[in-house]
């Protein structure tokens, strides 16, 4: 399941311009599927940041404007969007350039390929 789920993300970081990294994590930061170019920022790449998402969406959804299912950050050289997929977070990085609307595009697609790792995951 996993390889093809990494195939499937390979496949998907050239179809946006400067789309450095896409990497499914569980809420606390850890990797479960990734695929990156070699310009992918290292930093991004690790748990602890990783891990803020699942901190950022809680705080986000005490908003009382309903439950929050995306956060874009826009960074000096970078732009990360993050999606949530309790319990998943899909992480998308990309460069400062890229078209945020194309990759919050992909979300849609992403969802269903990423369904059947959702449901092993969320054990009750």
């Amino acid at each position: 399941m996993t390889e093809e789920l990494h195939k499937y993300l390979k496949r998907l970081l050239p179809t946006v311009e400067g789309l450095q990294c896409v990497i499914i994590s569980d809420r606390d930061g850890v990797q479960l599927v990734e695929a990156h170019q070699p310009d992918a920022p290292a930093a991004t790449l690790k748990p602890p940041f990783l891990g803020t998402f699942s901190i950022a969406t809680e705080q986000a959804s005490k908003l009382g404007i309903g439950k929050n299912k995306a956060i874009v950050s826009y960074y000096t050289c970078h732009q990360v969007v993050q999606f949530n997929h309790f319990p998943l977070v899909v992480t998308c990085i990309a460069s400062k350039d890229a078209n945020t609307g194309l990759i919050y595009s992909l979300e849609e697609d992403m969802h269903e390929a990423i369904s059947d790792l959702q449901a092993a995951v969320n054990v009750p």
